[in-house]
């Protein structure tokens, strides 16, 4: 019992993916075909499609077409045709009646599949690499905001309500900071003296509010 074999004919290959059309088939399975000699081949496939051969082409039924069609075109190629089917590989034999550059389409499509494999490699690797580097990254925080004190301005009449009036002694104070006093609002006083200060303690938000609208109507603010 021989390896049985297609033979698809009187249609035509399409690239991308690389395919041959809407067939007639026929299957071969009692034919030794290590008995004939490639210009016999040719003469038994001439019957076997009742029409000339053209070009002849096989593939082993395991692998995709592109990949693994080879053409028969010699004697040479014929006897590795026939050491395929003597190792009992299913094989599809195909009639190419355009002439068309079968093995050119199977070269590209199998290099732009490489292509693609690559480029996906070449991005999983950068991927790879983008995240050793957000891995192995320091990153330098903030340091806590520094508290400044100020200096006390003699004659500033804001400040000296903040910190009370510099004096002589004040001056003399070896550099040790005063205990800050921080300045209570007083709701009683004339509308057009209020000015919010940082840090103002107010008995409730009325009184903030108050106090913003009374200090920029006074100084002339859009609200």
């Amino acid at each position: 019992m021989y390896a049985p074999a297609d033979f698809h004919y009187k249609r035509v290959f399409a690239p991308k993916s690389l395919v041959y059309l809407d067939q007639v088939k026929k299957t071969v399975r009692d034919v030794d075909f290590g008995g004939f000699t490639y210009k016999e081949f040719l003469l038994w496939l001439t019957k076997l499609t009742e029409g000339d051969y053209d070009n002849v082409y096989y593939c082993n039924r395991k692998e995709c077409l592109a990949e693994g069609i080879r053409r028969i075109d010699s004697d040479a190629d014929y006897w590795e045709f026939v050491e395929v089917v003597y190792s009992d590989a299913e094989l599809d034999v195909y009639i190419d009646h355009q002439n068309e550059p079968i093995l050119d389409w199977a070269n590209n499509e199998v290099l732009a599949d490489d292509i693609s494999d690559d480029n996906e490699y070449n991005f999983d690797e950068e991927d790879d690499k983008d995240s050793e580097i957000f891995d192995t990254t320091k990153y330098e925080h903030e340091r806590d905001e520094e508290v400044y004190t100020f200096d006390k301005i003699v004659g500033d009449k804001l400040l000296n309500k903040l910190s009370g009036n510099i004096s002589d002694g004040d001056e003399a104070n070896n550099g040790k900071d005063m205990d800050v006093v921080f300045l209570v609002h007083d709701e009683n006083q004339e509308w057009d003296q209020m000015v919010p200060v940082a840090r103002m303690k107010f008995s409730n938000p009325l009184e903030l509010k108050l106090c913003l609208t009374n200090y920029a109507v006074k100084n002339g603010y859009d609200l």
